[in-house]
């Protein structure tokens, strides 16, 4: 269990004017993991995360320093590490939404999945990190379906619309304009639909997504280039791209405020890095939320979700139980007496499945028992002279010793 390792930078310990100067991807690691190191990098706009095996946590550390321009104070004051059980729990609970700003959120699932089909796409992971993945899916999985967590669904995006009803009151005669296409921006059209906005506007740098977002909903698509003139008609805005510098800044503001001849404007910023300006606050009627804003709502389903997480915490120490006991299966020993029990298993199913009794079914038993013990000698002879990890993992692999035996090194 010790071999895995996190640094996590979250909204619990960083603003978001931290949070997004954190964005890594696999490539800012790969000239530093040796051989035999595993790693994996998750990136959401609530948090920036590396998980690891196989190097140092000091040469980590210092190339998230490096990406971000934080010094080495400043990112032990923004982060927490873990190391072992406790990295592997941290994933568990991040997979399952408990980590979460909203807890239970759905939408945290689909983004740990794309951030490892990156890591298997770079070939940056692989025994350790594939299993503690896979099983994190497996615990996300029975979370879902053995608890009520998920039954009010909930994310940053549907909280934002929240925000904005709250403070703008009725919005069935506003004018919503949605800047982005992504996930994050669809969820949040499509709960603006939900509470009754009529006059939806979408605008995104590729059109085409813009399009299709819009046909989906029964929005209006528009071009990227006529953003300021939306923006003067607009009663909300909710912004939320992938664009690394702001796309709604101070300057642009001051002309759409001018023109709105000072009619209040709400602008939700849920991106990480953040689409608007923060300096757009100073504008006269110009109101502006960042994703940290999201905290102080009240979600009407707290209390139920957090007894449903109390559910979801039990689940995940039995995941979190399987996993190190998995571990502790990967020597030579280990796997050997699980070969022999497996054959054990197989041979009293067989004998019990055959009706035989007396001497007939101790015969047919012992001829089993035989036969398979022949089998695996090779197996077996071939991990005493062959102890390796990989040797000992794929073994267990095509003999199915473990509970989840899906092919980890897919996607």
């Amino acid at each position: 269990m010790n071999r895995i390792s996190c640094i996590s930078i979250n909204y619990r310990l960083a603003p978001v004017e931290i949070r997004e100067r954190v964005v890594v991807s696999l490539k800012d690691f790969e000239d530093l993991m040796p051989r035999d190191a595993e790693l994996y990098a998750l990136t959401t706009c609530n948090r920036t995360e590396v998980y690891w095996t196989g190097m140092d946590e000091g040469t980590v550390a210092a190339r998230l320093c490096e990406r971000s321009g934080l010094s080495g104070e400043e990112l032990r004051k923004f982060s927490e590490v873990h190391h072992g059980r406790d990295a592997v729990k941290h994933l568990f609970r991040v997979s399952c939404g408990l980590d979460s700003l909203v807890i239970g959120e759905a939408q945290i699932l689909g983004q740990v999945k794309d951030a490892y089909r990156a890591s298997l796409e770079a070939k940056t992971t692989s025994i350790f990190l594939n299993k503690a993945l896979h099983s994190a899916f497996r615990a996300a999985k029975r979370v879902r379906t053995e608890t009520d967590i998920g039954k009010y669904p909930v994310s940053v995006a549907s909280e934002a619309v929240e925000l904005a009803c709250h403070i703008f009151g009725d919005i069935h005669q506003s004018t919503v304009l949605v800047v982005g296409a992504g996930d994050m921006a669809g969820i949040a059209a499509s709960r603006l639909k939900e509470r009754g906005a009529h006059d939806l506007v979408i605008v995104n740098r590729t059109h085409a997504a813009a399009c299709t977002l819009a046909e989906e909903l029964g929005g209006t698509p528009r071009p990227f280039e006529s953003l300021k003139d939306e923006l003067v008609r607009c009663d909300i805005v909710i912004a939320s791209t992938g664009s690394p510098v702001p796309i709604i800044t101070k300057p642009l503001m001051d002309e759409v405020m001018k023109a709105r001849r000072g009619s209040p404007l709400i602008l939700i910023d849920i991106a990480v890095p953040r689409d608007v300006d923060p300096a757009v606050a100073k504008c006269y009627n110009c109101y502006l939320y960042d994703i940290d804003a999201l905290k102080a709502i009240v979600d009407r389903h707290l209390t139920n979700r957090e007894e449903q997480a109390e559910k979801a915490l039990g689940i995940i120490a039995q995941e979190v139980d399987s996993f190190e006991r998995w571990v502790h299966s990967l020597n030579a020993q280990a796997t050997i007496k699980d070969l022999f029990g497996m054959l054990d298993a197989y041979v009293e199913d067989e004998v019990r499945q055959s009706a035989l009794c007396g001497e007939e079914a101790a015969r047919l038993e012992q001829n089993l028992r035989s036969a398979l013990r022949r089998l695996i000698h090779r197996v077996v002879s071939f991990l005493k002279e062959h102890p390796s990890l990989a040797n000992i993992e794929h073994t267990r692999r095509i003999f199915r010793l473990d509970g989840d035996y899906q092919d980890r090194h897919k996607g």
